[in-house]
């Protein structure tokens, strides 16, 4: 069974990314990028016994809140590395939607593919997101699927 029965919501969501997001997806992306380039990847994190300590011992409160995050790796990391060191340096392979869509090019881009009269979406729909995402709404993944969306279309004359 994949899908955890816990009570507590963070303590359920960090066992369904393990059992199933690092399984099928994190880990497997690693372990090709590394063979492809001749690496050997370790994941110190997936020690069997740290794993048990962090679902067995460590309470949600010590994990996540709404605007923190990994707060007792950083509480223990401040004991050993220096104050300088910058703990909020790591991210992930995200592209910068957010500040591509406040101007420029890729936002004229986003514009022009969604709101163009051959669009398969909704035009009120659609300026609703583009409007949240200026008002300062996360809706840059949702309107980037949407254009990848449209431009396959376009590309392969899928009509509907």
């Amino acid at each position: 069974d994949r899908i955890p029965n816990e009570t507590d919501l963070l303590q359920r969501a960090t066992r369904m990314d393990f059992n199933n997001y690092l399984a099928e997806d994190i880990l497997v992306k690693v372990d090709r990028a590394s063979m492809l380039n001749s690496l050997e990847v370790r994941a110190p994190f997936l020690d069997r016994s740290l794993i048990e300590f962090a679902f067995g011992k460590v309470p949600s409160s010590l994990k996540a809140t709404l605007t923190d995050k990994k707060i007792l790796l950083k509480q223990l990391t401040g004991r050993v590395l220096p104050p300088e060191f910058d703990k909020k340096r790591k991210q992930g392979f995200s592209i910068p939607l957010a500040s591509w869509l406040r101007g420029g090019q890729f936002r004229e881009l986003f514009w022009d593919v969604l709101l163009d009269q051959n669009s398969c979406f909704d035009p009120s729909t659609v300026r609703s997101l583009l409007k949240g995402q200026n008002e300062g709404r996360n809706n840059g993944e949702r309107l980037f699927a949407l254009v990848q969306f449209q431009l396959w279309v376009k590309e392969y004359g899928v009509y509907f």
